[in-house]
């Protein structure tokens, strides 16, 4: 199971996700990302923890999780956050940091 609510996700322990990120301005118009562009989905236990637990790149504006990347992870909540770094040196939290929660499975 995959949800996500206002930038909140949950998704059941060793399962698939798959979700499309859309970016927008301040003025709410759509962002073209570009070849050029590394956009990152990053996942901590905590913000302030250095131990990077899961990370994805961007690809074809879809952040994908595969079931073996949480299938061991503790039952939890952790935090993740999207950067996006432009090869001019431009640098932007797209979405700034926002629980992930692994949800408990029955089967395995």
């Amino acid at each position: 199971m995959l949800r996500v609510k206002n930038n909140e996700i949950y998704l059941t322990r060793g399962d698939t996700a798959s979700f499309t990120l859309d970016i927008v301005d301040d003025t709410r118009a759509k962002y073209e990302i570009t070849d050029e562009d590394q956009i990152l989905f990053t996942v901590k236990r905590s913000t302030s923890d250095t131990a990077v637990i899961l990370q994805k790149a961007v690809v074809d504006k879809t952040i994908t999780i595969k079931p073996a990347e949480t299938a061991d992870l503790p039952y939890g909540t952790y935090y993740y956050d999207v950067q996006l770094s432009r090869p001019d040196g431009f640098v932007a939290t797209v979405i700034t940091p926002s629980p992930f929660t692994i949800c408990e499975e029955v089967t395995f």
